[in-house]
């Protein structure tokens, strides 16, 4: 039986001398692996679906050792993402996050699916700057999963005007001096602003603002903590934070 689905390629490793296994992303199965037979020769057809990031129409048939694609259509590559270094370990860092979560619901993995289809489009042609895409992409999870971060008044006692400002990564909130505890960390000016701007801002508009230089990155450091006490999963983000 032929089953087709609409997938992401987030994960590729080789297998054999000329097949590789792909781990695909779809809204239908959620992650599933399968495996592009002969992908690796110089006339293989479905060459382009062993790649990174590659979305396109994908057709799986059940085989002895697991799923197999048979047949492959591409609805687009993302081929650009490989061509820039830093929107390569962005767009690589968006994929492990993906592959880190679990899904409780046909709704969880639309919602997430649909998320990364958007960052990938906004990194590859929207000309957004570098981690933009990755921190905003974290703050849309967060708020999928239901553990939206607010940032308008401290979460514990409500107050909104406070002089210095903090992350509580014990229940991924901000609060006040008052309010912090020894899992609090004391965010920068530069960081909360730009928290503030990328909560608020959607992708489409991510070419017109820019953030205080350095501060798209110290809010990832803050973002990429909370994603690890929330799910409970170490990130590495290679290239980014290492």
């Amino acid at each position: 039986m032929t089953e087709k689905i609409q997938a992401i390629v987030i994960k590729s490793t080789d297998r054999k001398e000329k097949d590789k296994n792909v781990l695909l992303f779809s809204i239908e199965k959620g992650k599933c692996w399968a495996t592009l037979k002969g992908v690796k020769g110089s006339g293989a057809k479905m060459k382009i679906a062993q790649n990174l990031f590659c979305f396109g129409e994908f057709l799986l048939e059940n085989g002895k050792f697991g799923q197999v694609v048979t047949g492959f259509s591409s609805i687009e590559t993302f081929h650009e993402l490989s061509e820039d270094v830093d929107k390569y370990f962005e767009a690589t860092a968006l994929l492990e996050i993906v592959g880190a979560v679990e899904f409780s619901s046909i709704a969880e993995q639309k919602a997430v699916f649909v998320l990364l289809l958007q960052a990938l489009k906004t990194l590859c042609f929207g000309g957004a700057p570098a981690n933009y895409v990755l921190d905003k992409f974290l703050l849309e999870l967060f708020n999928i999963y239901g553990f939206p971060i607010a940032y308008e008044k401290c979460s514990c006692c409500g107050a909104k005007a406070f002089e210095k400002i903090y992350f509580d990564y014990q229940n991924g909130e901000i609060v006040c001096t008052n309010c912090k505890s020894f899992n609090s960390e004391e965010l920068s000016k530069i960081t909360y602003s730009a928290l503030k701007i990328l909560s608020s801002c959607d992708f489409d508009k991510f070419s017109t603002i820019r953030l205080a230089q350095g501060s798209e990155l110290g809010l990832l450091r803050v973002l990429a903590r909370n994603f690890e006490a929330r799910f409970e999963k170490r990130l590495k983000l290679m290239g980014i934070l290492s």
